[in-house]
């Protein structure tokens, strides 16, 4: 089977339609997003009409077979992670100025300042984005995988913690061992090209292509929305075996 993941959409229409046609492209049986399908202040975008949360919403729940929720979209809700990687929120933390959110966050958590009151979504998307799991196992001819936003022991990557050497990705490959999944995926770092961890090594390559030889692996997904790094998406075969990371051809912003 052959699964099209998509992740960091971050309302980004335009590159969003490109992915999925690209996907369709390449028959892929099943597409699935790994979470942020909202999020990112207008500024991000410009003047341009590349921004549009409502149209990433209907796309994300009429083409996925299942998506998860990343920090953004928790955000985007006002809801608090299921796991919280070991921060102590308090019960109305959305009730707190930003000002206060930000002095007990101590710079460990996002700052979604610019987004603070630029979330416009419908009861209907709102909805939908509350009741996102923070990860999904699903098995695919005998093959467990793992798709979160992020690394446990925070999935939704709702902390600025980024991995940088392979112990940073222990607790997560620990917890594949658990649920017996041999492959985890995730978004968020925005990465071009492809980072894949092991027990003994994490590794960015610009490389497309690298088969699952039965070794536990993680691998990042690139961004779908357009940014610092050129936007793309991921295609998993589970039949041989092959993992893919594909560019998606969308304009430059200006």
């Amino acid at each position: 089977m052959k699964i099209g993941i998509l992740s960091d959409i971050h309302e980004d229409i335009s590159s969003l339609s490109r992915a999925l046609k690209i996907l369709e492209k390449e028959r892929c049986d099943q597409v699935v997003s790994l979470g942020d399908i909202v999020g990112f202040d207008h500024g991000h975008y410009g003047d341009s009409d590349l921004q549009d949360a409502e149209a990433c919403i209907r796309l994300v729940r009429e083409n996925c077979f299942f998506s998860v929720a990343g920090n953004h979209d928790l955000f985007a809700v006002k809801k608090l992670p299921r796991f919280k990687a070991r921060f102590t929120y308090p019960t109305h933390w959305y009730a707190l100025s930003l000002k206060e959110r930000q002095r007990l966050g101590k710079g460990r958590l996002w700052d979604y300042s610019k987004a603070e009151d630029q979330v416009r979504l419908s009861d209907e998307s709102r909805t939908y984005l509350s009741r996102l799991p923070e990860f999904i196992i699903h098995e695919v001819d005998g093959i467990r995988i793992l798709f979160s936003h992020h690394l446990f022991p925070d999935p939704s990557g709702s902390l600025r913690k980024m991995p940088s050497w392979a112990p940073n990705i222990w607790t997560h490959l620990y917890w594949m061992k658990r649920h017996g999944c041999s492959i985890g995926i995730s978004g968020h770092l925005h990465i071009e090209g492809t980072l894949r961890g092991t027990w003994h090594h994490l590794h960015y390559s610009s490389g497309n292509q690298f088969f699952v030889n039965g070794t536990r692996t993680w691998f990042s997904c690139p961004p779908v929305t357009l940014g610092g790094v050129s936007s793309g998406l991921m295609i998993l075969d589970t039949t041989s075996g092959l993992v893919t990371t594909r560019l998606i051809d969308t304009p430059v912003l200006s």
